[in-house]
Parts: structure tokens; sequence; C-alpha cells
């Protein structure tokens, strides 16, 4: 194995993360809506690529071998973009080929004649093609780990392209798996840092590394890695395959040293910390829920059921909502077939050009963007096409709630593990309820796509969650008749594993609500109550 080839392997992992400054922040990994962009670039790069190493004869052997493993990828990519782009490990691999890989290419050839125009091309591309951030690959690792952690994924299963047993592309290189785990190490996710290195060294021990010095500088860091993370079987054992071909290494002496030495001696172990919520009850119950350990217990007043449901509307009559009922109490029911394909399309073109990271309500900036909300999202006012203004008709003849006060349909796409925590949809500071509208009486969910596996809208405090099908509508009351919120109507958007999940939330505000659903005048929320304390 070259020792050019090792140089280059080399940088690959000094420059995790560096990008252009030329390349706009455009927040890739929040949206599957804008990854094409990315995928792009790379058809322009790798058709620069392949005319310098067709002009570069002597470096043909190398650089051959590299040409045809991103062929392979983009030619699997081509033959089918939303499939590929909705794989959060291919998404990964794209962004972390943008943002080292062909960094590592133009080194390659800086000493080469022959690369003046590639080098010159590079440079063009990074002022006018999409490059993805250093965040975006940063936020694309942090996907990959809460994946796993969500849907308990195996390493060894996600690394050779299976996603809950489904092969879906092409398996990751021992380069990879490395990168990921140095980057999961710095993100502090020390558990899945520790799976990811230690799948990397099984994929690195069946090639012929052993021979190559520069090989060994990659199994003594993650040798040390280990050692910090507390593995020290693994670590023993990789540093001793280290000093058994070359016992002058340092690095891997100082960590068999280490491990053999008294334990008083040695540092703490570092560990994952996470957040107070995260270790609470209710969030694991929401990761159950969302890989349906959990369902629902027939709790409710009579049986549920599939029904027909008119309201004695005369078009209804002969064109009945098919309504499915989740729970009765509260009130949540999944209205099937209740927007065309033709309407869908409409409103996802209306919306895409206005698309921008989700942000949640803050007790101090009103709103920002967080990392347990993942997604795009443009507002559009039903005013702007008559078939909007036919989502809102629809939810009236369905509810009999007034839908002339409603906040602007607001349009999401959810992307690389897109997902959003437990929240409630109701205010809870009724002090910032929006001027003339009062607090959110209920929630239409419009699913606007299919989803292959995960993003399903789950109500960890009801034990359910329900599965996006496109056409669909999720619909709920957030309060009781006397307008308290109702705490079990937390939900969630779990994180979407494969595709690309669209949504269209409609809410419907209580201001006009007096005659359609007259409010009591006493309390009615002590059934509620136990729910609102986070435990």
């Amino acid at each position: 194995m070259s020792k050019m080839r090792w140089k280059g392997a080399t940088l690959l992992f000094v420059v995790v993360g560096l990008l252009s400054t030329c390349s706009a922040q455009i927040d890739y990994f929040s949206s599957i809506s804008g990854l094409e962009n990315l995928l792009r670039t790379e058809e322009y790069l790798l058709q620069s690529f392949r005319e310098y190493v067709r002009a570069s004869k002597h470096q043909l052997q190398t650089l051959e071998s590299e040409l045809h493993r991103i062929e392979m990828e983009y030619a699997q990519a081509a033959r089918n973009t939303e499939n590929y782009l909705t794989n959060p490990v291919n998404v990964y691999r794209l962004m972390k080929r943008l943002t080292t890989d062909w960094t590592i290419y133009e080194e390659r050839v800086q000493s080469d004649e022959a690369a003046n125009t590639f080098l010159r091309q590079m440079v063009e591309f990074r002022e006018t093609l999409s490059f993805p951030s250093g965040e975006d690959f940063k936020a694309s690792a942090a996907a990959l780990a809460r994946l796993q952690e969500t849907y308990h994924l195996d390493t060894a299963q996600i690394a050779g392209g299976f996603l809950n047993g489904v092969k879906y592309g092409t398996s990751m290189t021992w380069q990879d798996c490395f990168v990921l785990g140095k980057q999961l190490f710095h993100l502090e996710e020390y558990n899945h840092t520790k799976l990811w290195l230690k799948e990397s060294m099984q994929r690195l021990s069946r090639e012929p590394y052993y021979m190559d010095p520069h090989t060994l500088e990659y199994v003594e860091d993650v040798a040390k890695s280990l050692l910090n993370l507390g593995d020290l079987e693994t670590a023993l054992k990789l540093s001793d395959d280290v000093l058994s071909l070359d016992p002058t290494r340092a690095t891997a002496s100082y960590v068999r040293n280490t491990i053999l030495s008294p334990v008083g001696e040695r540092k703490p172990t570092l560990t994952t910390s996470p957040s107070y919520y995260h270790q609470t009850e209710e969030f694991e119950t929401y990761k159950k829920v969302c890989r349906g350990e959990i369902t629902a217990s027939p709790t409710q007043l009579r049986p549920l059921r599939c029904r027909y449901e008119s309201k004695n509307h005369p078009y209804r009559l002969l064109a009945p909502f098919k309504v499915e009922e989740h729970s009765l109490d509260p009130l949540v029911l999944t209205l099937h077939d209740f927007i065309d394909d033709t309407k869908i399309e409409t409103i996802k073109y209306l919306a895409t050009p206005y698309m921008q990271r989700s942000t949640v309500r803050d007790v101090v900036t009103l709103s920002k963007a967080t990392d347990f909300r993942i997604s795009k999202n443009a507002w559009l006012a039903y005013q702007e096409h008559t078939y909007m203004q036919d989502m809102l008709r629809d939810l009236q003849d369905l509810t009999g709630l007034d839908v002339t006060r409603c906040e602007k349909l607001q349009v999401a796409n959810y992307g690389l593990g897109g997902h959003y925590e437990p929240h409630w949809d109701f205010y809870l500071d009724t002090e910032r309820l929006p001027e003339g509208l009062g607090n959110r009486i209920a929630t239409a969910i419009f699913y606007l796509s299919e989803v292959e596996q995960g993003g399903a809208t789950a109500f960890p405090n009801l034990n359910f969650a329900i599965k996006p099908k496109k056409g669909n509508v999720l619909f709920w009351y957030n309060l009781h008749r006397s307008l308290e919120g109702d705490y079990r109507t937390r939900h969630a958007a779990c994180p979407v594993l494969k595709g690309s999940k669209w949504i269209g939330n409609v809410w419907i505000n209580a201001i006009t609500q007096p005659f359609t659903r007259p409010c009591l005048l006493h309390k009615d929320d002590a059934i509620s109550k136990p729910y609102s304390t986070i435990v």
C-alpha cells in the first residue's frame, strides 16, 4: 500500500470539519429539501476530478481506485436520488466526502503540473456551488447517534448499509467509521464513540493495514480514545498489536503502561452526561413508543372504531369522511384520504422557496433554533391558494369548529434524523397568545408524504404513535372544554430513519369558538393535571 495513499488518508482526519469560507451557511442537515444541491455539487466535482485523473497517468493507479469508489456511490444516488438522500448513512457519507475527502484530492495533486486546471476549478466551485458547513457535518453525525439511540440500531448493521434489517446502500469504510467516532467524541457522545471506533478497527482488521506505518497512528488514536472511555480490554489489544509490529511506538506504549498501572493512577473514565430531561421516565417512554414497544391499553369509554362521518353535511352524505379513532378522551382521530396528491404537491411547491430552520418558543427570545427540533418550515397564508382554503373548509365540515381565525399554515420538512421532542401545542404562557386568536384549541397535522421508516407522531402520555401516511390528517383537541390545557396531549415527532417527512400544521384557535364549542363555566382539567409535571 503506497505511502502517498496514506498521506492522503492522514489529511482526511486532519481536515475533518474544514470548509471554504466562501460556502454559504444554508443549514442543510435540518431538511431533506436542500440536500439535492449537495449531490449536484458532487456531480461537478466528480466531472472535474475525472478530467484531472485522465490527464495524470503517472498517478492513475492510485487515483482510479478513489474515482471508481465515488463513481459507484454517485451512480447509485443518480438512479434514485430521493431514495439515496433519505438514507441517513448516505447523507452522512455525502457530507463527509464534500467536507473532507475532496480537500484531500486537492492536496494530492498540488505538486502535479496537470493539476492547475483542476485546482482552479475547485476554487471556482467553492465560490459558486453548495457545500455543507462544519455545523452541517457535525449535525449529521449527531443525527446518526440520535437514530441509533432512539431505534436501538446495531452499529455493524448501520455501517453495512442496513437500517432495521433493510439494505439501503453501500457499506461505510473503516475511515467513515473512524471519522464518525472522532466527531461523536467531540460531541461528548461517548457511548456511541466507543461503538464506532471499535467498528472502525473491525473493518480495518480485514485489510492488510499493519504493513503501513501511517495506519498505526490511527490504531494508536483509537486505543488512546478507548482507554479514556474505559474499554481497557480493546485498548490493550490494539496497543499490543501495534507494539508487536513496531516496539518504538510511544502512544501505544503509553496506553499499555497506563492500563497495566495501578487503578488509582488512571484518569477518570469519560462518560456521557445527558440532560435532565433525557434521563426522565417520559423521554424513555417516548423512545419506546417510537420503537413500537409500548401500545395503548384499552381504557377508553367504549371500544375504538373506524367509521364514516358526514355530520349531516349535504355533500358529505355522498362523500363521507373516513375516521379512525385512537383515543376518545382526549379525542385523537386520523382522517384517512383527506387531501389528494395534486393539492399536496401544490402546497409543497408553494412552501419550498420559503423554508427556514424551525424554531421553538423561548421565554427570553420568543423563538430560537434548537437541537430538540430539527426541521425546516414555511408559513403560508390560506388565501394564497384555494387548495389551502379547501383544507380549512373540510376541517370545518368534520369538526364543526370555526376556522375563520387560524394561524397561518405551517409546512415543515424533516431532514437527516429530523425530529421534535415531546411538547405541547397549546401556549403555557397565556400572556403571549397570538394577538386576536387565543390559545390553540385543536391541532390538525396533514401528512404530505410517506415516510418509509420512523417519523411517527408519538403521544408518550397516551402510549401510542401514528405513522405518517400521505393524504391522511391527524386531529386532536389541545384544550379542555374549560379552555385549560390538556397536558395529556404532549406529543413528539419521532426521528425520521428513512424517508423525507413533509407535514402541514393547522392550528385552530379558540377565539372564534364560543358557539361552536362552548366553554364550561367550571374547570374540567383535573384528569390531565398529573401530566403537567415531567418525571
